[in-house]
């Protein structure tokens, strides 16, 4: 014997609570996983000429995902989208000193003769970086998932120093 078939009533709600599930599904994707929903960062022209831009995006986690973008002049910007202390945006300079830090550490990379995807997926559920660099009138951008075991250990090396140099962790990680 078959059972009845649901009445005429509760089909519309059936239907409501899969749009909204699909709506909910979109904003965590959108939340997590910016590239797959589109990236790029605010170039902010009036900050001045760009030196580099560090962007981390979301995982299958809480990663934290924010863009930082250096002038040639030391005029930082920061965005934290979300999983960070600091939501929206915060500007500071770095002084003459520090850039040439930065510029040092994208020396010792050896920056533009990286490749510039590492993409693989030999770990699934990690983040993506992706980080631009200009010297003169050269520029380089590199999109790096952390879960390519391909990419060079400079590459992690120079992600990394970026966020010390630029002290992300007051802003990531709160006071």
């Amino acid at each position: 014997m078959r059972p009845a078939a649901p009445s005429a009533r509760l089909r519309p709600r059936r239907r409501r609570h899969r749009r909204s599930f699909a709506a909910l599904l979109l904003a965590i994707v959108a939340a997590c996983a910016p590239g797959l929903v589109g990236r790029g960062v605010d170039p902010a022209p009036e900050a001045g000429p760009l030196l580099l831009v560090l962007e981390r995006s979301g995982c299958h986690g809480a990663c934290p995902i924010y863009w930082i973008r250096v002038s040639d002049d030391g005029a930082v910007l920061y965005e934290g989208q979300a999983f960070v202390a600091e939501l929206g945006r915060r500007a500071w300079s770095l002084t003459p000193s520090e850039l040439q830090q930065l510029r040092a550490l994208f020396a010792a990379a050896d920056y533009f003769a990286l490749a510039d995807r590492y993409r693989r997926r030999d770990y699934d559920g990690l983040p993506a970086v992706t980080t631009t660099y200009r010297r003169g009138a050269r520029q380089k951008t590199i999109d790096h998932y952390l879960g390519d075991s391909s990419a060079p250990a400079a590459l992690l090396e120079l992600e990394e120093a970026l966020d010390r140099h630029l002290h992300t962790a007051r802003l990531i990680d709160g006071p």
